[in-house]
């Protein structure tokens, strides 16, 4: 199998902006179907390669086509963080932007576990006090970690303040360590993406090497094990069923990247395959989109998905700022001088 090299260099300004966008766009795509079985979603819409309203019991809108949930608020969260301290990672900034964030119509979305977290806030003025919450451990602290996979892209790459700080991110709402691991596997698997380090066949392989041996490890390496870089769908959605797509940690970090490694050139392909998935559909296509986006820029997302996104116009605002608070972090802004890579 050949890896499909990009024809186009992809800046790393670029790659700020498709990581979010990606997010975001996989997200909306996932949301209306969120808790279906993969047979479900065939049965009533096919494929979905577009946006769909998010349908209540009662028949009710409970979310306009083109929304997206908390995972991507949580993630704009960290991002306003960082832009606001240049960079490094604040938790009470952060849970500032969460607290506020649960009160408006995405926190309707929140897992059980940031639930928690959030409730449990004014009790803490740290923001570090995360929640081991009943039940499998949840997939909530991935998206508070996927900006600092893209901070720690520019730079020099230091392993060990990279995991400090995706813990400090991650135990904002989240303790456990399957989460965390989750977390880190998320973070470092945008940093692969967003410095082409690896060929994106090689992702869930190399990502499993990194972090601590647990479920997280033992999913990835399934997911490396079952990738093969040539897609096909029903084999694809019969691969992902092994993986799992539940809401729990591993299994959403383990099949958002099968679909990344999978669809190797195709961004839109695997944010598209990940929504189809089944199961905890918004976050596994929004970790897969942010992936892909982190590795092929905005441009790589077609046109009619980025203008029927609702809030496009703010990660396309909030993204410049937060690449210039990478850059100063990463010593490549001097004064007023801008010095671009």
């Amino acid at each position: 199998m050949l890896y499909h090299q990009e024809i186009q260099p992809v800046s790393p300004k670029d790659r700020f902006l498709g990581c979010l966008l990606g997010m975001a766009i996989g997200d909306a795509l996932g949301m209306p179907v969120e808790g279906w079985p993969a047979e479900r979603i065939r049965r009533e819409h096919g494929w979905i390669d577009g946006y769909l309203p998010r349908i209540g019991a009662d028949g009710t809108v409970e979310a306009e086509a083109g929304d997206f949930t908390d995972d991507t608020e949580l993630a704009l969260c960290q991002v306003e963080g960082l832009i606001t301290t240049q960079g490094f990672v604040d938790p009470v900034a952060v849970g500032l932007r969460i607290e506020r964030m649960a009160e408006g119509p995405a926190g309707r979305f929140l897992d059980p576990t940031t639930r928690l977290a959030v409730a449990a806030f004014d009790r803490t003025e740290t923001y570090q006090d995360g929640v081991i919450a009943g039940g499998p451990p949840g997939n909530g602290a991935i998206a508070l970690a996927i900006p600092i996979g893209l901070i720690h892209s520019l730079g020099r790459f230091n392993p060990e303040l990279f995991a400090r700080e995706v813990m400090r991110a991650s135990l904002i709402t989240h303790a456990h360590l399957e989460s965390l691991n989750a977390a880190v596997a998320a973070a470092y698997g945008i940093w692969l993406q967003a410095t082409d380090s690896v060929p994106s066949l090689m992702l869930p392989e190399e990502v499993a090497s990194f972090v601590d041996e647990d479920e997280v490890a033992a999913k990835l390496r399934l997911a490396a094990e079952l990738v093969t870089g040539e897609p096909e769908r029903k084999r694809d959605l019969a691969n992902l069923r092994r993986i799992g797509t539940s809401s729990r940690a591993a299994e959403t970090i383990a099949a958002a990247m099968y679909c990344a490694a999978t669809y190797q050139a195709d961004a839109l392909g695997a944010t598209l395959a990940a929504a189809n998935a089944g199961g905890d559909t918004d976050t596994i296509a929004a970790v897969c989109g942010a992936l892909v986006g982190a590795r092929f820029g905005g441009s790589a997302f077609p046109k009619r998905l980025v203008e029927g996104l609702a809030g496009s116009m703010y990660i396309g605002v909030a993204t410049p700022g937060f690449y210039r608070a990478a850059q100063r972090r990463a010593g490549m802004l001097l004064g007023l001088q801008r010095v671009d890579r």
